[in-house]
């Protein structure tokens, strides 16, 4: 039995015998992916290791990964960078790297007994009234609770 004659058959051997067609067809390469931070890896390192001598000297790096690490948290850190001489993008990115890998995270408790001392800071008067109606009792530590998030 002859093959049945596709006139797109026809075609598509057409084109795979052009010359110019290419011969391999490649997978779109993605683009870069910056590498993973871990919280274990020596940050102040990072940071510091790229920069020229005559951006930062080795000194002011040397005193800035000390301040790093002696510190800590964040707060603290700050306070130390700023008596070394760097630039300030070096420094956010420091007190960046401190707060998010360093800084103790507030539990559920820490953040209700923090609302808790913030209601009793209030005046008197004010949280008789707040007693009194319950609503805005309620509003009060609805926007303590949102304040806390951000």
């Amino acid at each position: 039995m002859a093959p049945i004659v596709n006139p797109r058959s026809s075609q598509f051997a057409e084109f795979m015998a052009h010359p110019n067609r290419r011969t391999s067809i490649q997978p779109p390469v993605p683009a870069a992916q910056p590498a993973p931070i871990h919280p274990t890896q020596d940050h102040a390192r990072r940071i510091l290791e790229g920069l020229p001598d005559q951006v930062m000297s080795m000194d002011s790096k040397a005193d800035a990964w000390d301040a790093y690490y002696q510190s800590r948290h964040s707060q603290e850190l700050a306070q130390k960078l700023a008596n070394i001489d760097a630039p300030e993008q070096v420094k956010t990115d420091l007190w960046n790297a401190k707060r998010n890998f360093s800084d103790p995270v507030p539990t559920a408790l820490d953040r209700a007994t923090a609302a808790v001392h913030r209601v009793a800071a209030l005046d008197p008067q004010v949280l008789e009234t707040m007693e009194r109606s319950p609503h805005i009792l309620n509003a009060l530590m609805t926007h303590l609770r949102q304040s806390w998030e951000e």
